[in-house]
């Protein structure tokens, strides 16, 4: 390899071998924003687990296909890594991964109205299914809408314009809140959507497990969920 790149492949190893999160844990707002992401990753993520349980001990409650449940498992890693890009300052990368992430629960809340959907070229003809609440999906069409702009970078303002490595890992306060304010408003819907198609299922979780969820779902449906008159 020439001298030039063996010189800067050297500077790449150093740099990996410094690299450090601690400066940016020192930032009381970076702090913060990662406590209200977490927040919302870790509901979703015990609501898949619990979902996951079920299906492992066959429990009756729950009428869903493994390979329906494998799109949900996928939505939320793709949250976590989300998360993880998050706080180490990708934030382009980290809505690409929500995006892929709406892609996915999609398949993952709809899969047992179409077969066809793995095989579907357009995401947004999932849009339209009946069975799961129609507000519902209009909210997360209004997020997935706006992170498509990001990745087909609509504008100058979507570009990350990242020129080396060195800029990681960085805080940004208004990169990050935009991801957050995403991620407050596409995990209610998705644990709200969850909560209602498998209503008897919801309510069979472990009572930790759902006192955690019980906070992310959406107050309009909060008596509808619940089952109150």
């Amino acid at each position: 390899m020439s001298r030039l790149i063996k010189e800067d492949f050297d500077k790449l190893c150093t740099f990996i071998k410094d690299y450090s999160l601690s400066d940016v844990l020192e930032i009381d707002d970076a702090k913060k924003l990662l406590s209200s992401f977490h927040k919302k990753y870790f509901a979703y993520l015990v609501l898949i687990e619990e979902i996951h349980h079920k299906i492992e001990q066959h429990d009756e409650v729950l009428k869903m296909p493994k390979e329906q449940y494998e799109y949900l498992q996928e939505s939320c890693s793709d949250v976590g890594q989300a998360f993880f890009l998050t706080f180490h300052g990708c934030y382009k990368g980290a809505k690409l991964l929500l995006r892929s992430s709406i892609e996915n629960f999609l398949k993952g809340s709809c899969l047992d109205e179409d077969e066809s959907l793995p095989s579907t070229k357009s995401v947004y003809e999932v849009f339209t299914f009946k069975e799961t609440k129609a507000n519902l999906h209009m909210q997360l069409h209004n997020e997935y809408a706006l992170l498509c702009q990001d990745v087909h970078t609509a504008d100058v303002s979507h570009m990350a314009s990242i020129t080396a490595l060195n800029q990681f890992p960085s805080f940004h306060n208004e990169d990050a809140g935009n991801i957050l304010k995403m991620v407050q408003k596409i995990i209610p819907i998705y644990i709200t959507t969850i909560a209602l198609k498998y209503n008897l299922a919801y309510h069979s979780m472990s009572y930790n497990y759902k006192e955690i969820t019980n906070k992310e779902i959406i107050n309009d449906y909060k008596k509808e969920v619940h089952n109150i008159a």
